[in-house]
């Protein structure tokens, strides 16, 4: 049995604005603060993470998880507020759904989805756009901050769901963050799109059947 893990944002789907002008504007609300969006200087590039890494930085004064909450809920609101209107802006990623279908369908196979987002705003992503979660395990920054330890949970959960050992983990995603969280597992690495430099690469998901022949998955 094989388990596919997969990242919601970049690799799923095409979101990048309207994560960035969301998530930023939901944290200058709660905190007062000015978020710098170049993600790849964070710590933990999960929203718990950057959230805390902030929190720290800025020495913001409070409870850090009644902080965590409502910044969850406002960017949760912010982002409805902006699907309203300009729903074009949430789109999936070419061959996404395709791909999902095929492999829930298939006996040998199981997926997990491993987000680096809060689990209410990914699920109402993937809602807004069709995605049927039903026999796919989830697990996401609300449940840890690192993605390694994201990762690792989606794999433990999928056992349980699954009853199955796996003997291979295979994560598709985007970011060198999601490359390094794959090294540091031992999962094998597929980079979605542009973002990442990796030997195992799709432009998209119409092109999976690419990756599955460089590591030899049948």
């Amino acid at each position: 049995m094989k388990l596919l893990l997969i990242d919601i944002d970049g690799a799923l789907v095409d979101c990048d604005r309207l994560d960035t002008e969301c998530y930023s504007r939901a944290i200058e609300d709660v905190v007062g603060v000015k978020v710098d969006t170049d993600w790849s200087q964070y710590r933990n590039v999960t929203e718990s993470g950057v959230l805390d890494e902030i929190i720290a930085k800025h020495e913001v004064q409070g409870s850090r998880s009644q902080i965590h909450r409502k910044v969850e809920l406002r960017y949760l609101e912010r982002m409805r507020e902006f699907l309203a209107k300009n729903p074009a802006e949430l789109s999936l990623i070419q061959g996404a759904r395709e791909f999902i279908e095929q492999m829930k369908a298939r006996n040998d196979t199981h997926l997990a989805i491993a987000t680096g987002g809060w689990e209410s705003v990914a699920k109402l992503k993937l809602r807004t756009l069709g995605i049927d979660l039903s026999g796919i395990t989830f697990a996401s920054s609300s449940d840890a901050m690192s993605r390694t330890e994201i990762m690792a949970l989606a794999a433990f959960r999928a056992k349980q769901d699954s009853g199955n050992t796996f003997v291979r983990r295979v994560f598709f995603g985007h970011g060198d963050w999601n490359k390094f969280a794959s090294s540091e597992l031992g999962y094998d690495f597929v980079a979605v799109g542009d973002d990442c430099q990796h030997h195992t690469h799709i432009p998209n998901f119409v092109h999976y059947q690419s990756a599955f022949s460089q590591l030899a998955i049948h």
